[in-house]
């Protein structure tokens, strides 16, 4: 049913690495939801420091070191790659990454060229290493249409980078001659559009199948969605500065397709054969209805005025959604497939390490700081009603993935094993 898909221990990385990048990225989620409280209804001003830094945390922190730490669980299962030295790779990454990320904040802060410096660098060694590593993995196989999705992804990661690293320098004292605006216009579209939605969408054209039983989606439209997606990136890069109104165009064809295939999901979702709503499946719903919400707000706004805001809000409920989703998905099955792989007795079942209702009560919790986000448009004073739910559900997280890490040590000291008579 799914090419390349089958999982073996020795296949599969360490569950270490997976955890490593969840813990870290949960943790950034605590950080970021409390730095909202400071920054509140200025998010939507990319102009100030601690909105671009509170950006990064959640861009970066977040949503990067949870992807990065999918990407290491997926492309065995979706693309049957195995990633020689991930442990070590995914060691030296994380660690590099969260110092990227500390410089490029103090750096906002600051002001201070050397932070920039180390920011780039850091960061700069973490992506580049990371996707290369990939890419060099995914060149060898036979590719099927998750796996393609996913180079395309990495590919606008590299650009997202690439264009990163001209703003820190910019930012840095380095005169560049290049429009400043219009560069970090580019490097937000490539890095929401492309490296975030196009990673969703990839890994959602099997994961949708496999977690939820659901009919497959059309072989043609998984193969040409993607190419069509980075295709119009790249002549967004390469032809708006000609002529500003070709990006607005070049825009909203992307978001199109991307609220199309949001739109498809919530179809599949309708169709599953398994009748039992999760929490993973709540969470699924909710990131599509927020991108399909934010699709429909950026037509509207060149119709009537809006609060740019309400752009800013639905989008990042999209991807943090599905953050959530595979986090409760893909962690109590690595802690009891591990186990079992092994031959422990008492290998926990998957709702032995996160709870139904453990996840549902997250999810109700990430609902009412969504709905709590989107009032705060109109009534202010709730920012910090949204920020301190936001803050719970992540740390919520953070637990469900750090008991999880310590059952699965407690079962490899005290466990029993299946022995075989010789």
């Amino acid at each position: 049913m799914f090419q390349n898909s089958g999982l073996s221990l020795e296949q599969a990385p360490p569950i270490v690495v997976v955890l490593r990048f969840f813990i870290t990225g949960s943790i950034f989620g605590v950080i970021a939801s409390i730095m909202l409280f400071f920054v509140g209804s200025d998010i939507a001003n990319f102009s100030l420091p601690q909105t671009i830094a509170l950006t990064h945390l959640f861009t970066l922190g977040v949503m990067g070191s949870f992807m990065f730490g999918a990407l290491y669980q997926m492309l065995p299962v979706l693309c049957g790659v195995h990633i020689k030295g991930a442990e070590l790779l995914a060691l030296r990454v994380n660690y590099i990454f969260i110092f990227g990320i500390t410089a490029l904040v103090a750096a906002l802060f600051t002001n201070a060229k050397v932070l920039y410096l180390l920011a780039t660098l850091f960061l700069a060694y973490a992506i580049f290493f990371t996707a290369f590593a990939m890419f060099g993995q995914l060149r060898k196989i036979k590719h099927n249409n998750s796996s393609r999705g996913m180079m395309l992804s990495l590919t606008a990661l590299i650009v997202v980078a690439v264009l990163g690293m001209t703003l820190v320098a910019i930012r840095g004292g380095i005169a560049i001659d290049i429009d400043y605006l219009w560069l970090k216009e580019m490097h937000y579209s490539f890095g929401l559009f492309g490296w975030v939605s196009l990673l969703i969408i990839s890994v959602s054209f099997q994961v949708i199948e496999m977690f939820y039983v659901t009919p497959p989606f059309p072989k043609r439209y998984a193969k040409n969605l993607p190419i069509a997606i980075i295709t119009l990136l790249f002549v967004d890069l390469f032809f708006s500065s000609l002529n500003p109104k070709i990006r607005s165009i070049l825009q909203l064809l992307v978001v199109l397709l991307i609220a199309f295939h949001a739109w498809f999901i919530l179809l599949r979702l309708k169709q599953k054969k398994r009748p039992v709503i999760d929490a993973t499946t709540l969470f699924w719903i909710l990131g599509q209805v927020a991108f399909i919400a934010f699709s429909i707000a950026l037509i509207v706004i060149h119709f009537v005025t809006l609060q740019p805001l309400l752009l800013v809000v639905f989008f990042s409920f999209f991807p943090l959604s599905i953050i959530f989703a595979m986090s409760y998905k893909i962690v109590p099955f690595l802690v009891w497939f591990h186990l079992n792989a092994q031959g422990y007795f008492n290998a926990p079942m998957m709702h032995e390490v996160t709870t139904p209702n453990y996840a549902k009560q997250n999810f109700y919790i990430f609902l009412a700081a969504f709905i709590a986000a989107v009032v705060a448009i109109f009534i202010s004073k709730l920012w910090y009603l949204s920020a301190f739910l936001l803050t719970v559900a992540f740390f919520m997280l953070f637990l469900n993935n750090y008991r999880a890490w310590h059952k699965y040590l407690e079962v490899l000291e005290s466990g029993e094993k299946f022995t075989f008579n010789k």
